[in-house]
């Protein structure tokens, strides 16, 4: 509401003309008002309280800002990568987005000893030094990723939503996404 009031214009749209489009980010996009996506794309699943079976809920329409954009794998790891090397906020604004505090005890049990900036989740690597994240979760889907110090390597993980309704099942999941792409970022960063 706030963006709108300020430009007239809906959120999708100033993410669009202001990070989408200068970045190339082609495949990510906001579905508008269509529970459709485009093809080819992942299906999402979930599991409720009240359905043994899991549910299909890849048409599902609603998501905002929170969740609302679709896109690849491939564009997150750009937008990261430009992120963190400086080529989408000014200096003194991505400082501030990396200036971070410690989780509260509940999340510390997926990512132990992570801190938090504005938007940024900051943890350890297995190879040592830090890595930069913000993962997502929305109705039949997760990601998580990891990307460098620098943003000079991006990892980034898809996959269906959690396959169980309580917390504690999806614990060892959430736990080992992360440590797939913390991997993958400590081989790819180590790569001459």
């Amino acid at each position: 509401m706030d963006i709108e009031k300020a430009t007239g214009r809906t959120w999708h749209v100033e993410v669009r003309e202001r990070l989408l489009k200068p970045l190339g980010l082609r495949h990510t996009y906001h579905p508008d008002d269509s529970a459709r996506i485009r093809t080819p794309h992942a299906r999402g699943y979930q599991r409720f309280a009240t359905e043994p079976e899991l549910v299909d809920v890849t048409l599902l329409k609603g998501a905002n800002a929170s969740g609302g954009l679709v896109g690849t794998t491939a564009d997150l790891n750009r937008c990261f990568h430009a992120l963190l090397a400086g080529k989408v906020l000014k200096p003194a604004q991505l400082k501030e987005m990396e200036r971070t505090v410690p989780l509260n005890k509940e999340f510390q049990v997926p990512y132990p000893g992570a801190r938090y900036g504005l938007g940024l989740l900051k943890g350890r690597l297995p190879c040592g030094g830090w890595y930069w994240s913000h993962g997502g979760d929305e109705l039949g889907y997760t990601s998580r990723d990891a990307v460098s110090d620098d943003g000079s390597v991006a990892v980034t993980a898809s996959m269906s939503t959690e396959w169980s309704t309580s917390a504690a099942d999806t614990l060892p999941q959430h736990r080992a996404v992360t440590r797939m792409v913390t991997r993958a970022l400590c081989d790819r960063r180590n790569l001459p």
